[in-house]
């Protein structure tokens, strides 16, 4: 499913997809246009997740390449409808020879040089070809949709790695605010017993364990600084933004989950997911792709039945017209049975060549024909599409299982790691709150002079690992449970 958009869920005829098809052409230019303004207008503004992933979707190669392929995709449908359409076409000519020939629009014998044109349009329609235009415009529709909803899936990673590496972000800088705070806290008791050691009240021993204590908590914070800097730099990367502009996140307000919410079972997860998922869409329009792409393939055992036509005319150089007729004479051109000559009168005119508009209406002609062919013998073409198609159908409905398969097992285990995600939360918190109180008490000593300065530090740094490791759980925890959810249907987002 999507992270934000669902438009695609149905894709099961041709008007849902063109409606979705269209929506998505649209989008795929609306969103870059409104993320660039807004990012141009708020420079300085801190980001919140569902921005992060659009600027991701903007600016990732895999996603634009999808698009690329989707675009290929809407082409490869446009065409395949194109072929049940007629085709027309026009042609035209204009011709000169020489030597010994018959003019084709006079029937004469030529042996000078002739000039000749020839124009006209032709068409020609497939009436019946098996089924095969059918089922191919059913197969790219198909495969187009598969196309969509590999997209989508692909989003629907970006997604994923976006909201990881942006709960990372969030996690360095709350590790850098608590080795802030424990920096203070050392500095503050460093200051307290420098003055003590200057009154003669304490051993200076006490604040060279204190200053080593101070060096340990700085190292801590500087290291906690870089990794901060470097998740921020992974989610940089993520983004495609270069490594030295600024980036600022917006914290969520609702990282905080009830660790006894309840978790939906494994079944009631994929229940839904399988239904929603665009990697089980895809695969599954993958199947009717093929499906469809056999069934054309058999189409080629079927005779088929085309339709033609064509007008035209033509214009030729040596069609002449008598003109200025006289008699000239007579010629005798035998004789009767009984020996009387036969004579016949010879006349003498002038030539003039036949004019070219009246020549391309004399020679004007149609023509319609029906035409039949019936595959006898072509050398196992068809049988061997139609085995291939099949080979590629069964491999299809593999693939289909097997993402089903993946599809459980992701969701075994994001279900599995989110109770053990959970169940380490709450021993860590616990873990926190015995160790403040423990801190508690051991500064309160501290400060009356009877722990000494080993055993101090001893509880502070206590505290220090379980802020730590409590932190870590608790963003283990919301990440693991919002991959549950996730797959549920709902966004990766948080209140703000």
């Amino acid at each position: 499913m999507s992270f934000i958009t669902k438009s695609f869920r149905s894709c099961e005829n041709d008007r849902a997809a063109q409606s979705t098809f269209y929506f998505y052409s649209v989008k795929k230019w609306l969103i870059p246009i409104l993320i660039c303004l807004a990012i141009s207008a708020s420079a300085q503004n801190t980001l919140t997740l569902e921005q992060c992933v659009e600027m991701a979707w903007v600016n990732n190669l895999q996603i634009k390449q999808a698009e690329l392929s989707l675009e290929s995709g809407e082409s490869n449908l446009s065409r395949a409808k194109s072929d049940r359409m007629p085709n027309l076409n026009g042609f035209a000519s204009h011709n000169y020879n020489w030597g010994q020939r018959i003019d084709p629009f006079t029937n004469q014998f030529a042996n000078t040089r002739v000039q000749s044109n020839s124009f006209g349009l032709s068409s020609s329609v497939d009436l019946f070809s098996g089924f095969q235009n059918k089922q191919n415009i059913k197969a790219q529709q198909a495969a187009l949709e598969a196309v969509l909803f590999d997209l989508e899936a692909q989003k629907n990673d970006v997604a994923l790695a976006v909201s990881s590496s942006f709960l990372a972000v969030l996690l360095a800088d709350e590790l850098r605010l608590v080795a802030e705070k424990q920096l203070l806290i050392t500095q503050q008791q460093l200051n307290r017993i420098s003055k003590l050691v200057e009154a003669g009240s304490i051993n200076v021993g006490s604040k060279y364990d204190l200053e080593a204590q101070l060096a340990q908590d700085e190292a801590n914070a500087t290291q906690r600084d870089i990794d901060f800097n470097l998740n921020l730099l992974q989610l940089k990367q993520l983004l495609l933004l270069p490594a030295n502009e600024e980036l600022a996140l917006t914290k969520p307000s609702s990282l905080e989950l009830e660790p006894d919410a309840k978790l939906e079972s494994t079944a009631t997860v994929y229940s839904f997911a399988e239904t929603n998922m665009p990697e089980i869409k895809r695969a599954e329009k993958s199947l009717i792709q093929w499906e469809s792409q056999y069934k054309s393939a058999q189409g080629g055992l079927y005779p088929s039945l085309s339709l033609s036509g064509s007008i035209g005319s033509g214009y030729s150089g040596l069609r002449t017209t008598p003109i200025n007729v006289v008699q000239v004479g007579t010629q005798a051109i035998g004789s009767t049975e009984s020996g009387e000559a036969v004579f016949v009168p010879t006349y003498d005119s002038d030539l003039q060549k036949v004019a070219f508009g009246t020549q391309v209406s004399d020679n004007f002609n149609q023509y319609i024909g029906l035409s039949l062919n019936v595959p006898i013998f072509n050398r196992g073409v068809v049988s061997n599409s139609m085995q291939q198609a099949r080979i590629n159908q069964d491999i299809a409905e593999l693939q289909l299982e097997g993402e089903k398969q993946v599809l459980l097992q992701k969701i075994e285990n994001a279900r599995a790691q989110a109770l053990a995600a959970r169940q380490l939360y709450i021993a860590n918190q616990k873990l926190l709150a015995s160790s403040e109180k423990a801190f508690e008490f051991a500064t309160a000593r501290f400060e009356a002079g009877a722990l000494n300065t080993t055993e101090f530090n001893t509880s502070k740094n206590n505290v220090v690992m379980a802020s730590a490791r409590t932190a870590r759980s608790k963003y283990d925890f919301v990440f693991k449970t919002k991959v549950l959810e996730f797959y549920m249907g709902k966004p990766l987002s948080f209140k703000e």
